[in-house]
């Protein structure tokens, strides 16, 4: 039943803003706030999986690799490299990579030097399509920028071993302001970069030596 009293809150002044629009539009500001940072910093655990048989002969290392992509479907792979003191072969060849589901196979170039730059090669062959290609990469000898990559190894046995494949990328929180002058040449008076940080897990092996 009602009383019949009428409130006593001050209604607000034309034009103004009341202290309950002001306090969400407070929460709605600190919500895209967070959102902003948090998608800013994020961590990927996706890994690929593999199974590597790995034997050494006197001039060449023999791999294969059963490998499980995230999204994708496994596949067997095969590699061939020179073994390291061969610097002959070394010198000018990586490795090589046989794919047979997808038909592939690859010669990947060993990493030539041309003072800041390396340049690697990679002659490839398709025997389903019969179609060769020709890719190529230059860098510079300080990478892509502020990344980290490492690959954690885990010797259980002198013939078996566990690697975990990971990398990190960040960039730091910056802030910029601006004082003084008309405002007409579009500097605004504070303006924040909160920075990112992108860690991944992007490959988990098993390594048996035969």
């Amino acid at each position: 039943m009602s009383s019949g009293r009428t409130s006593t809150r001050p209604e607000p002044a034309p034009g103004s803003v009341s202290e309950a629009d002001s306090q969400d539009y407070s929460e709605a500001y600190t919500d895209e706030l967070i959102e902003r940072i948090l998608e800013n910093y994020e961590f990927k655990c996706q890994p690929e999986l593999r199974f590597k048989l790995k034997h050494k002969l006197p001039q060449l290392a023999l791999c294969a690799c059963y490998s499980r992509p995230w999204h994708a479907q496994p596949r067997w792979r095969f590699t061939l490299k020179p073994v390291e003191h061969d610097r002959h072969v070394s010198k000018y060849v990586r490795s090589l990579l046989l794919v047979p589901e997808t038909g592939q196979a690859a010669v990947f170039s060993s990493k030539i030097n041309i003072n800041v730059f390396r340049l690697q090669f990679v002659l490839g062959y398709n025997w389903k399509q019969h179609t060769p290609s020709l890719d190529y990469r230059l860098t510079t000898k300080w990478g892509d920028g502020p990344r980290l990559k490492r690959k954690e190894r885990a010797q259980v046995s002198d013939a078996f071993q566990l690697r975990a494949k990971w990398n990190m990328q960040a960039h730091f929180p910056d802030l910029e302001g601006h004082l003084g002058g008309s405002g007409s040449n579009g500097n605004t008076a504070v303006d924040v970069d909160y920075g990112g940080v992108s860690f991944e897990i992007s490959q988990l092996d098993a390594v048996l030596e035969i």
